[in-house]
């Protein structure tokens, strides 16, 4: 014969406990009362009244109903996600996140896999995942004979952005770097990331000559000028001739902001979606023989990635309905 199934206390019979409680009735008391065994109310009871203080001496406290309900909730949501067994469908479905560089947490949170951060993170530990611990490095990038004009850089500083731009409230703003290849190579990787909603795009450059950065810059005008307000750059010789000015402010019409000398700080998200490229092409990769729409491949995958600071939407969602906004108000 089976036993009677347990159900579980609800709220309602709490407030009536804490009432009860504070009235001064005994267990068995409140028990007959909420027709419960005495041990279901003892239990109640003790585990939401007793704490530990700093000098480790138990203290009672009054029962609250609120606050037991929440523990108590807590407490369900945690046990139905520890009895959820990984399966094979599931550890397939994991994989091949991890497989495309997904980290446990964006699967977990991202995704509909049914699986909390830990709970990930304990099977990758026990060899049921294909996971490895990423670091990252990033190369301190050095500025030597950088001829520009002083001139440019006070007209251009990165302290007359506007603060719409620099705290995120407005989209179309762009920050600029280059990710190079071993010393001795000529051809470098342009990165163009849109500050609101981190979208990436990577454009390959012959070389760092005048005439290379300026048909690389042309080429990411081309499909996205309309979703382009400024762009925001270090001042690496890449960037900062007075050529590559004045074909971003003038050709294209656009803002163009400096960061200060040995600040990457300044361009923090730049920094950060350059050490995910990282991932695809390891320090000491030469991009000489790289096609673009190899490229195109890996800033899509990257972008596709949710992001807690997105609330766990990714970059592309982000951008297509910030996208959309713009035309509809253009059209308006």
């Amino acid at each position: 014969m089976m036993g009677k199934k347990y159900i579980h206390l609800q709220y309602g019979e709490r407030q009536k406990i804490e009432a009860l409680r504070a009235a001064g009735h005994t267990y068995a008391f409140i028990a007959k009362q909420l027709n419960r065994s005495i041990s279901t109310i003892h239990n109640e009871i003790h585990r939401n009244t007793m704490r530990q203080d700093v000098t480790n001496h138990t203290k009672v406290f009054a029962y609250d109903a609120d606050i037991a309900d929440g523990k108590a909730i807590k407490r369900r949501s945690i046990a139905s996600r520890q009895k959820v067994k990984l399966t094979r469908h599931w550890q397939k479905v994991i994989n091949t996140y991890l497989k495309k560089r997904w980290s446990l947490e964006q699967i977990s949170k991202g995704t509909k896999v049914p699986y909390a951060t830990n709970t990930l993170y304990n099977y990758a530990k026990d060899g049921y995942l294909r996971y490895r611990p990423k670091t990252y490095r990033i190369k301190k990038k050095k500025y030597h004979g950088v001829k520009t004009d002083r001139g440019v850089f006070a007209i251009h500083h990165i302290s007359l952005r506007p603060k719409k731009v620099e705290e995120r409230q407005e989209f179309g703003h762009w920050e600029v770097d280059g990710v190079e290849g071993p010393r001795g190579s000529d051809a470098i990787l342009l990165t163009f990331l849109e500050r609101k909603t981190r979208y990436l795009v990577a454009v390959k450059a012959r070389s760092k000559t005048n005439k290379s950065i300026n048909e690389a810059m042309d080429f990411f005008f081309r499909f996205y000028d309309k979703q382009v307000k400024s762009c925001t750059f270090d001042r690496g010789n890449e960037f900062t001739n007075g050529g590559n000015v004045m074909n971003i402010t003038h050709a294209h019409n656009k803002k163009i902001y400096f960061t200060d000398a040995f600040a990457p700080w300044q361009r923090g998200s730049n920094e950060e979606r350059n050490s995910r490229i990282r991932e695809y092409y390891p320090k000491g990769t030469a991009f000489g023989h790289e096609l673009q729409v190899r490229l195109n491949a890996v800033t899509k995958e990257i972008n596709n990635k949710p992001m807690g600071v997105l609330d766990w939407h990714s970059p592309q969602f982000k951008f297509n309905m910030a996208t959309k906004r713009t035309k509809r108000k253009q059209v308006s």
